[in-house]
This record gives C-alpha cells, sequence and structure tokens, in this order.
C-alpha cells in the first residue's frame, strides 16, 4: 500500500484556515470585508472575550439567496472574481477559502433571508429558519476551540480585543460611508457613525496629535497619495502605528515602510517608527495582490520608482514641522494639590473610584506655530517680526527666553545652534568645495571591496571627495572642508565596509551622522552666557533653519507656555 494519500476535507480546511485565520482578528476581518462587499451601510460587531469566545457581526447589506447561503460555507467558491484573471480584483477580493475555513475552526453560523445555515468545527448542519430577514449576521464561537496548539499562540483577551478594534479602525478610515460601531455586552468600545475621515482619524490617534498633522496630496505617474504625516515627536516604538492604505485595502508593504523611513531620517531617533495615515491609489495592474492569502501584503511591480515617488512626497511636506514648539501643559492649583498629596491619600481626587494614582503630565506634544506674514507690505525687510519672538532674558546661561505674541518660548541654546551648525555643513556638501591634500592618502582594499569600492567611488565623491580605484587601493587626494583627514578616511571605510548599494541615499546619512557629531563639539554649549544681540542672531537663524524644533539627536529645542497657560497657573 503506497504511503502517499489524499488528506481529508476537515483537515484541508483546518490548512486553510492557518493561512487565512491566524487569531480573531483575521476572522473578524474576513466578515466585515464580505459585508462591504454587500453593500452594507451599517456593520455592527459583538465581541467576547477578546473575539477568542464569541464574534458576531451584523450588517444591512444586500444579503444571501437559499442557494447563496449553501454556497458560502463551500470551499473554492466565491462571488468575488468576475473572470478567469486574478489581477482583476475591484472588491476586497478572491475569498473562496475564508468562509469555511473559519467554520472548520469554529462554531459558525451566517443568517440572512430567513434562513441560516451554520458549521461546526466542518460539520455542516443544514438550513434551518431564521428570525434574520434583511442584512446577515455572521456568529463565530470558540475559535480554535477543538485546536489546542492554535490556542497557544493566542494573546491575552485586551490583547486580541487590540487588534479586533484596529480591524475595524482601518474599515472605518477608507470607508467613512459606512457606519461602524463595537461593543463587548453592554459597553460600546467604539462608534464611528457619519464622521468624516478627519474626525475618525482624530479619534483614532486624539484629537491633540491629530492637530500637529498635516495633510499630504501628491500625484506622479499611475499613482496617488494623500493622507497626514504627524509630528516627529508623536513618534511611536513600533511601525504597528502607520496605517498604510493601498486602492482601499490596509497593507504591510516594505517599499511604503521604507519610504516613510528614508523621508523621517533625519527627525526621529533610531529604532523610533512616525505615525502616519496614507492612502495611495494606483492602477491595480501595477500591484500583486495575492502575495498572502489575507492580502495583507500587496507587491509593486516598479518597487523602485513607487518608493521614490512616495519618499519624496512625504518629505516635501515634513517641511511645514519645522516651526513647532513643545508646549508646555499648565497645571491647575487642584493638579498640584494632587502632586503634592501623600500616595496613599490620592484616591479621592478620582470621582470614578479607580484605584491607579494621580499623576501630572508636565509636558505635551504641541500644536503648529504657524508662521505669520507681516500684514503692513510697507515694512523693510530687516524689521520684520521673528516668530521666535523678542529675547528678554537668558536662564541658567543654557536657555534663552523669548517674547511671542501669545505667550513665552525657552529656547534651548546649545540644541538649536547645533541644528543650526549643522545645517550650514551640509549646505557646504558638494563637489567643488573641498580642500586638496599636500599628500595623497592610501586605503588597501581586500579582494571583495574592490568591487563595491568601485560602484560607490562616484556617490563619495559627490560628498566633496576626490578619490578614485587603483587596483586594490582607494587613492585619496582631497577631502571636503569641513572634516580632518582622519575623520574623511574614517569615513571612506565605514561607507565601504558597511554598504548599502541598493540605496545611495545611505552615503549621505553617514555623512550627515559624522557632521552631527562635528557640529555638536563646534556650538554653543550650555553655560555660555549670552548677550541680548547674540541671542537676538540665534533665533533669526533659526527662522533660517529647517526641522530646528529638534537638535541633531532629535531631543526638542525649544518649549512655548501660552499667555492662557500662565493665566491658568495663578488662577486668573
Amino acid at each position: 500500500m503506497g504511503k502517499i494519500k489524499l488528506l481529508s476535507d476537515e483537515i484541508i480546511n483546518q490548512i486553510a484556515a492557518g493561512e487565512i485565520v491566524e487569531r480573531p482578528a483575521s476572522a473578524l476581518k474576513e466578515v466585515v470585508e464580505n459585508a462591504i462587499d454587500a453593500g452594507a451601510r451599517n456593520i455592527s460587531v459583538f465581541l467576547k472575550g477578546g473575539g477568542k469566545e464569541k464574534i458576531v457581526v451584523e450588517d444591512d447589506g444586500t444579503g444571501l439567496s437559499d442557494e447563496d447561503l449553501t454556497m458560502s460555507v463551500k470551499r473554492h467558491a466565491t462571488s468575488k472574481l468576475s473572470s478567469d484573471n486574478l489581477f482583476d480584483i475591484m472588491s476586497y477580493g478572491f475569498r473562496g477559502e475564508a468562509l469555511p475555513s473559519i467554520a472548520s475552526v469554529s462554531n459558525f453560523s451566517i443568517e440572512s433571508g430567513g434562513r441560516g445555515i451554520a458549521v461546526k468545527f466542518s460539520e455542516e448542519s443544514g438550513v434551518y429558519p431564521s428570525p434574520v430577514q434583511n442584512g446577515t449576521i455572521v456568529t463565530i464561537e470558540n475559535l480554535f476551540g477543538k485546536i489546542p496548539a492554535r490556542l497557544k499562540f493566542m494573546k491575552s483577551e485586551g490583547a486580541e480585543l487590540t487588534r479586533c478594534l484596529n480591524v475595524l479602525e482601518n474599515f472605518a478610515l477608507v470607508r467613512n460611508d459606512i457606519n461602524f460601531t463595537a461593543r463587548s455586552d453592554d459597553k460600546t468600545l467604539m462608534s464611528f457613525n457619519g464622521d468624516s475621515t478627519e474626525d475618525r482619524i482624530s479619534k483614532i490617534v486624539g484629537s491633540d496629535t491629530f492637530k500637529r498633522a498635516v495633510y499630504i496630496s501628491d500625484e506622479g505617474d499611475s499613482i496617488s497619495i494623500s493622507g497626514y504625516l504627524f509630528h516627529p515627536m508623536d513618534n511611536r516604538h513600533s511601525q504597528g502605528f502607520q496605517r498604510i492604505f493601498v486602492n482601499g485595502r490596509v497593507v504591510s508593504d516594505m517599499t511604503v515602510s521604507i519610504s516613510i523611513r528614508n523621508a523621517y531620517k533625519d527627525l526621529i531617533p533610531s529604532g523610533r517608527f512616525a505615525v502616519v495615515v496614507l492612502f495611495i491609489t494606483i492602477d491595480p495592474f501595477h500591484i500583486d495582490v495575492n502575495v498572502s492569502p489575507t492580502k495583507s501584503e500587496i507587491r509593486f511591480r516598479d518597487g523602485v520608482g513607487t518608493q521614490k515617488f512616495i519618499t519624496s512626497a512625504i518629505s516635501k511636506n515634513l517641511m511645514k514641522f519645522d516651526r513647532t514648539a513643545v508646549e508646555i501643559h499648565a497645571p491647575t492649583q487642584r493638579e498640584y494639590q494632587i502632586a503634592s498629596t501623600p500616595l496613599a491619600a490620592r484616591r479621592e481626587y478620582f470621582r470614578d473610584g479607580t484605584t491607579g494614582l494621580a499623576t501630572m503630565e508636565h509636558v505635551k506634544q504641541p500644536p503648529v506655530i504657524v508662521a505669520r506674514e507681516p500684514t503692513n507690505p510697507s515694512i523693510d525687510e530687516n524689521e520684520k517680526p521673528n516668530i521666535f519672538g523678542k529675547p528678554i532674558a537668558q536662564l541658567f546661561d543654557s536657555y534663552i527666553v523669548t517674547e511671542v505674541d501669545d505667550g513665552i518660548l525657552i529656547i534651548d541654546q546649545h540644541a538649536v545652534h547645533e541644528k543650526i551648525t549643522q545645517h550650514k555643513m551640509l549646505e557646504s556638501i558638494n563637489v567643488e568645495n573641498k580642500r586638496f591634500i599636500t599628500r595623497a592618502e592610501v586605503l588597501r582594499l581586500s579582494d571583495s571591496e574592490v568591487g563595491i569600492a568601485r560602484d560607490l567611488i562616484v556617490h563619495i565623491n559627490s560628498c566633496g571627495f576626490v578619490a578614485e580605484v587603483v587596483q586594490q587601493s582607494i587613492i585619496v587626494s582631497a577631502i571636503p572642508q569641513i572634516i580632518n583627514i582622519t575623520e574623511a578616511l574614517e569615513f571612506i571605510r565605514d561607507t565601504i565596509e558597511n554598504h548599502d548599494l541598493t540605496d545611495s541615499i545611505n552615503i549621505l546619512d553617514r555623512m550627515k551622522r559624522r557632521i552631527a557629531d562635528i557640529a555638536c563639539h563646534n556650538s554653543i554649549r550650555f553655560g555660555r552666557r549670552l548677550s541680548i544681540d547674540e541671542m537676538s542672531a540665534i533665533t533669526k537663524q533659526m527662522e533660517e533653519t529647517p526641522s530646528i524644533h529638534q537638535c541633531n539627536h532629535h531631543r526638542t529645542s525649544f518649549i512655548k507656555i501660552t499667555k492662557t497657560q500662565l493665566e491658568k497657573m495663578f488662577d486668573r
């Protein structure tokens, strides 16, 4: 008897489920997508146990006929593919495996048009009468209940619930014409009812954070992008706070992720991630959405061109953050009382009866300071008011205090001067701005490094070097004006050893990091007393320096206290 045999339908379904249904959130996603494709305008979700115990999705879509109801739980059946071309997908995609796969790992039922059908871990019970006449109700219970190995991969109830809510948030962002609600028992967890896309984003990220966002819109060949970029200081520990949508579908894509990282690279610390909400529209024939069974990944046919377009579009709009300050939260007298109260006695300040400790948020992330143009065109150019205010004092020989129309700014003199110095240095990095050295320097190369050096030498020279590869060496005869010979040779060696031929921007990145260190050592330091004229010169240069809101090491450069906040502090 042969060793190879056909798998049972039950095992086949469970294998398919493993590709599509990883956790409650992925099951929820499949069902909600079907509701949207059915033309639903109201989708209500009930979750119990983070979705592990129960998921109920109710919609007011077109519903299912008796025949479609039966076919909906059959494998390799779909209503989403009108032709034999898998790339011609304009709905949420090929769903031949979704419902039967979910039904193979749960107690599953679907009700519509006065009929219902139940499938218990692949065992179909047949059609039965149902009170559901309009729309459709899908119920998923005891997910992975008979597959303990899968249950081990589930997270806590709270973590799974968060994933489910993230799924609904994503749908709410791309379909503001649909109302979404989610509840657990008698508690409403989420409600998007008649909100605009902007209102929905504000609900998700928080109104204060959204106030600091800037709108992006750009078009290229067969591709367009729109959405919101969030302040670099609102960066997060995880890439999960980047909401990327391509043709209305949320995706996780390296091309877009790298584009975001490249655009924000000088604005956020290493290991942190920008927050963005981006909507990308592209001709369907320029992408492949069938890379993964869940359609959560895509492949751009022109990945390099797409990456350049998105990076450029984001970078142009990030300049809008150049005039942003951190705004100080002004604690009220009541908050001061809470802060000075012994920990054990702080509970009395909580009206909701919670037992957590009262805390003070001393610093809030800021709204954008808008650059105001003079209303009187006859004012001399040299007498224009500085948007960073008029210097009035210096604190601790380290901080410049300026007065602006609606408050005061406190400026870290070292941080801003470091940024100013770096910007001037960066502007000087070019082919012309170099100095020839007395004696040419020779860097020896290994066999494997020769080819790399030949590919990179043109980029190195564009930074102000004069260097050439001769046999197994690099001969250096000129270096950029702003660094010394030792630093120049270290830079070339580091570039060769840590090369990335797919992204020539990395070379300039390394130079920028080198320059940032040099700039730091040559900047005005903490503890240096400045005259009013010197402080005025610094604030003037701040106006001319991009990304002045933070220093080269991504620390805050200046903060703002508004007149209203000062009045609140003194209970006026």
